[in-house]
């Protein structure tokens, strides 16, 4: 016998379309990164999204004033638990994290998404392990690198580390095609996939994204386009998931993904006529 989730059948709630995906990390009030990157993107294409915060802030910390911290921990397994208690996450296919405040976040997230899969064999783990750029360097801690790989990459199909994250993950250089490859492949889940971005293209005016499964070495060239602006990489992973919900292969998602990047970047900086 099928039981209706109990947030669908409580007649409180105003949006009763099963949900999609969740997306769990940083929400940050005033900046365009985390959950307000992520959700957006996943709501104009149509899908229910559950947003959890790993922190909230109310800037991007890269400005001179910043309030906030990381959720506490007892709030976000309570909030966690609160949305497996209320069946509302039965049809979700996608859980999609990104920037952990600490290192045991990644612990509490992998322990509550092996208890999901029981409820949901169906879901899928996607981690976006948002940690720092090159013009910046790291905004989180130095262990959260390892805690991805110990506690959260054994449960994932999918990771979309950029290349700075990528060396961060597999403590390699990552400065040419193959050694980015390999150091891919030491991340690449059983059956899944690693698309490593922001990848030198094949000339100074081209960027490129990586897509490594088991198969094949797949590369993928967009124009680049010079911004400070911070969030590319939450739009990247977020329109993977909506691409891969709408049944594309993961080169199309990383293919269309990589233009809603650019075309990202030329609204931001007023390129766009």
């Amino acid at each position: 016998m099928t039981v209706e989730p109990t947030v669908l059948t409580s007649g409180w709630e105003m949006d009763r379309r099963p949900v999609d995906a969740v997306v769990i990390s940083s929400q940050v009030t005033y900046g365009a990164v985390g959950n307000a990157a992520t959700v957006r993107v996943l709501t104009e294409a149509g899908h229910r999204c559950v947003h959890v915060p790993t922190v909230i802030l109310g800037t991007l910390p890269h400005y001179p004033r910043l309030h906030g911290g990381a959720l506490p921990d007892e709030w976000l397994v309570g909030i966690l638990d609160d949305l497996l208690d209320l069946d509302a996450l039965q049809s979700t296919k996608y859980v999609l994290v990104g920037y952990l405040a600490h290192a045991g976040q990644a612990r509490i997230l992998a322990e509550w998404f092996t208890r999901l899969r029981t409820r949901a064999p169906h879901v899928q783990l996607v981690v976006d392990p948002a940690m720092g750029d090159d013009d910046v360097g790291m905004y989180t801690e130095p262990a959260v690198a390892e805690s991805y790989g110990v506690h959260l990459l054994p449960l994932a199909v999918g990771l979309t580390p950029n290349r700075f994250e990528l060396g961060l993950m597999t403590d390699a250089v990552v400065d040419t095609a193959a050694s980015i490859e390999a150091a891919a492949l030491q991340l690449l889940p059983a059956g899944g996939w690693v698309i490593v971005t922001s990848v030198d293209g094949s000339n100074d005016g081209s960027v490129g994204n990586l897509i490594i499964t088991a198969e094949a070495t797949t590369p993928v060239e967009h124009a680049r386009i010079e911004t400070r602006a911070k969030g590319a990489g939450d739009i990247f992973a977020a329109t993977v998931i909506a691409r891969l919900l709408a049944g594309d292969s993961v080169a199309r998602a990383a293919d269309v993904a990589g233009s809603a990047v650019a075309h990202a970047i030329q609204r931001a900086e007023g390129l766009l006529d």
